[in-house]
């Protein structure tokens, strides 16, 4: 038997297996753990005995919650899932990978089980995540098919350095079998069967739903392509979607289902199929998605999202420049961000708008063409849609997108940075005072505006959700952004929690991870 075998009884074939989701995000955008519920359906359905332990709003976890599953279940194998590795915020850094070192480390203190890590976040830097977390294994993009493979081999011990997207150290040095990106075809998830759906639905969160994978599009900046899910679109047929939302819908009656795929609308005729296929049925749901793309969201394509039952969802145009949509290869222009916007505002949706700031090429000019965007399109106006238009500052740079060959080429990032630290790409043509300071002038006259600092209020997310449940407030809770900020310009608050030198942490930053040039030096053109 190989150093990782565990002992398995060979007539029933089954594996005690505790699957512990890690994330501790409890606020606002608190997510129920739809992958590592899918993994745990396929190791299920392999015949092992599964549990899954979340920690999301666990309180005494280390201690208590995650002592006594640990000591109840007396697990074979353990499966740590990392869905971020951090907040990916320039101007409020939280970095989550210490905490899920401390379970990974009181884990080891109570059982000799193999532990397996994975997620999106441990998909991202693999070999970073397995060595700073001193893990066994480490599972890569997909993990369904992978981790029942690796659990068969440790039955057995045979090696498994041979299953596709399974990583480990072998003498010290990492091993990955690139992963095998099949059909989309795997078991639903069946998230209340396996976590407690309560405290999600009571914070203002959504039952999942997952009905593709890969992303096809071209983005400079973004890891979907490339670590998470490939760049091959793989469909799930629309009718089996949308009979998993009918089960779910009767089964479990949550308040929204939300679609998580990367860009819901892309392909576009894939998610007019679903659409189609949800108002044929006679029930009635809500609806939101995470990511939409601009091109398509005409008036034809928001009735029938309006008729399907959604009433909100995200946009992620990441800048309404025409140099900067060309730069990132955003794969639209600026005017089907404007023409997506008019269509939006002859609607009630509510719309969180994301822009990304700080990019290749990015100047003043092409900033303030974002910003006079919102102001221009984003703000209520009488009209009933609500807005929200969430700017960052700096680029989250990470490994294996063609941002990091610029961030290398530029000196941005070093040979021998850590990329599980916060690495940040910031244009060297942007005057950085003259940029806080329009994002800043522009939050005061468009309380739609929310910038990077402004997460730390999420902090009061948990009671004003409680406050907005008791009122009959509808959902999503973020639709409330721009009138909680309305109220604090009036009051005088809205800035109470902007740092006071922007700038400075952003140089500060920049210097953390080795970078000396025009931005730190005070020559930005």
């Amino acid at each position: 038997m190989s150093r990782h075998s565990i002992p398995w009884d060979a007539e029933s074939s089954r594996v005690r297996v505790l699957l512990i989701n890690t994330n501790r995000k409890g606020d606002l955008l608190a997510a129920p753990p739809l992958g590592l519920c899918y993994v745990a359906e396929a190791a299920q359905g392999a015949g092992h005995d599964v549990r899954l332990l979340d920690l999301c709003f666990a309180h005494d976890w280390l201690d208590r919650k995650l002592e006594s599953a640990i000591r109840s279940f007396d697990p074979g194998v353990v499966g740590l899932s990392v869905r971020n590795v951090d907040n990916v915020n320039m101007l409020h850094p939280v970095s989550y990978l210490p905490e899920i070192l401390r379970v990974a480390r009181h884990i080891r203190k109570l059982t000799s089980a193999p532990i397996v890590v994975g997620g999106s976040g441990a998909s991202l830097m693999p070999e970073h995540v397995l060595r700073y977390l001193a893990s066994d294994f480490i599972i890569v993009s997909d993990g369904e098919e992978s981790f029942v493979q690796l659990l068969r081999s440790l039955e057995t011990g045979a090696a498994p350095t041979d299953i596709p997207g399974v990583g480990l150290l072998l003498d010290g040095r990492f091993h990955l079998t690139l992963p095998r990106l099949d059909d989309f075809a795997v078991r639903p998830a069946d998230l209340g069967k396996w976590i407690d759906m309560g405290p999600y639905l009571r914070i203002g969160s959504s039952y999942n739903i997952q009905t593709k994978r890969g992303c096809r599009q071209h983005c400079i900046y973004c890891t979907y392509n490339q670590s998470l899910e490939g760049n091959r679109i793989r469909l799930r047929s629309p009718v089996d979607v949308v009979d998993e939302i009918e089960q779910v819908l009767f089964k479990y009656r949550p308040t929204t289902f939300e679609f998580v795929d990367s860009v819901f609308n892309e392909p576009l005729e894939h998610s007019v199929q679903i659409l189609e296929e949800i108002v044929r049925r006679p029930w009635k749901a809500d609806f939101t998605a995470m990511g939409m793309h601009p091109r398509g969201l005409d008036k034809r394509y928001l009735d029938l999202m309006w008729t399907a039952g959604f009433r909100s969802f995200m946009i992620t145009p990441e800048s309404a420049s025409e140099t900067m949509l060309r730069n990132y290869r955003k794969g639209f222009r600026r005017d089907e961000v404007i023409r997506a916007a008019e269509a939006i505002n002859e609607t009630a949706f509510a719309a969180w708008w994301f822009f990304m700031i700080g990019g290749p090429g990015e100047t003043n000019d092409t900033l303030a063409e974002s910003l006079e965007f919102a102001l221009k399109y984003l703000q209520k106006g009488g009209r009933p849609v609500s807005h929200v238009a969430h700017f960052f500052l700096g680029v989250r740079i990470y490994p294996d997108t063609s941002l990091w060959d610029i961030a290398v080429r530029e000196g941005f990032v070093g040979e021998k940075v850590d990329p599980l630290k916060q690495l940040w790409y910031v244009s060297e043509d942007l005057d950085l005072d003259r940029a806080v300071d329009q994002m800043t002038e522009a939050a005061t006259l468009c309380p739609e505006v929310y910038l990077g600092f402004d997460e730390r209020v999420l902090m009061f997310s948990r009671p004003a959700a409680v406050f907005f449940k008791l009122f009959g407030f509808p959902r999503p809770y973020w639709r409330y952004f721009a009138p909680v900020n309305k109220f604090g310009l009036k009051t005088g608050i809205r800035f109470m929690f902007q740092p006071r030198d922007i700038t400075g942490m952003i140089k500060t930053a920049l210097r953390r991870q080795g970078y000396q040039g025009r931005l730190i030096r005070g020559t930005a053109s």
